[in-house]
C-alpha cells in the first residue's frame, strides 16, 4: 500500500506528458482535462502518503520530477505554442520555456528549504499551470507582448516571496465548508466561462494573495 502514493505521482507525470502531446497538435480542450487530472493526482499522492505514513525523500523528489513535466514543462509548451500561433519568429517563441526554468528552480528550491505550513512562498506550480491552459481558451485576440509579460510576471511570482494562500485539509467542519465553497465557487465561474474559469480563478487567488502579503508586511 506504501507505493500507492508513488504510483499516483508516476500517474502525474504520464498524464502531463499526455497533455504535451495534445498541445504540440493544438488541441486544448483536451490538454486541458490532462492538466486538471495533474492536479487531481498531485493532491491524491501528497494526500496519500500522509495518511499511510508512506512520507520518505524518495517520493519528495518524485513528486518534484513529475511536477516538473506537469506543472512546469507544460505551461512553458503553453506559452511558446501561442507564441508560435503568431507568427513569432525562431528563436523568440522560446521564451515561452522561461516558465519551465522557473518551475524547476522553484521545485528545487522547495524542496532544500524550510517551508511555512500556513502559506505558499511563491505561486505553487500547479495554480500557474491552470492559469496558463485556461488562457488557451480566451475568446479575444492574444498578442506578443501580452504572452510575453505574462511569462515574465508568472515566471517571477513562482519564485518570489509573496505568501500564497494555502488550503489545509483537516477533519473539520471548517475545511468541509472552505472545500464546498470553492467548488461550488468553480462550478459557477466554469458555467459562466468555460475553461477560462481557471485563468480567472488563479488570476483572483494571486491578488488575494499578494493583498494579503502587503498587508502582514506592513503590519510586521
Amino acid at each position: 500500500m506504501k507505493l500507492l502514493p508513488n504510483l499516483f505521482t508516476l500517474a502525474n507525470a504520464a498524464v502531463g506528458c499526455l497533455a504535451l502531446y495534445f498541445i504540440s497538435v493544438i488541441d486544448f480542450e483536451t490538454a486541458t482535462y490532462c492538466v486538471l487530472i495533474c492536479c487531481v493526482f498531485d493532491f491524491l499522492d501528497g494526500f496519500l502518503a500522509r495518511a499511510l505514513g508512506a512520507t520518505g525523500e524518495f517520493g519528495k523528489q518524485l513528486d518534484s520530477l513529475a511536477d516538473v513535466i506537469s506543472f512546469g514543462v507544460v505551461p512553458g509548451a503553453v506559452a511558446t505554442v501561442m507564441l508560435g500561433v503568431l507568427d513569432v519568429d525562431f528563436p523568440w517563441f522560446f521564451i515561452g520555456f522561461i516558465i519551465t526554468l522557473a518551475s524547476a528552480y522553484r521545485l528545487a528550491n522547495y524542496n532544500t528549504n524550510d517551508q511555512n505550513k500556513d502559506h505558499f512562498s511563491g505561486l505553487p506550480t500547479p495554480a500557474n499551470a491552470l492559469l496558463w491552459i485556461g488562457l488557451t481558451h480566451i475568446e479575444t485576440e492574444i498578442t506578443f507582448n501580452l504572452i510575453v509579460g505574462a511569462v515574465i510576471v508568472t515566471s517571477f511570482l513562482l519564485n518570489s516571496s509573496f505568501a500564497f494562500y494555502r488550503l489545509q485539509l483537516k477533519f473539520s467542519l471548517l475545511s468541509v465548508v472552505k472545500i464546498l465553497v470553492l467548488i461550488v465557487s468553480m462550478i459557477v465561474l466554469w458555467v459562466q466561462f468555460g475553461h477560462l474559469a481557471w485563468s480567472i480563478a488563479i488570476t483572483v487567488y494571486i491578488l488575494f494573495s499578494l493583498i494579503y502579503s502587503l498587508v502582514a508586511r506592513s503590519k510586521g
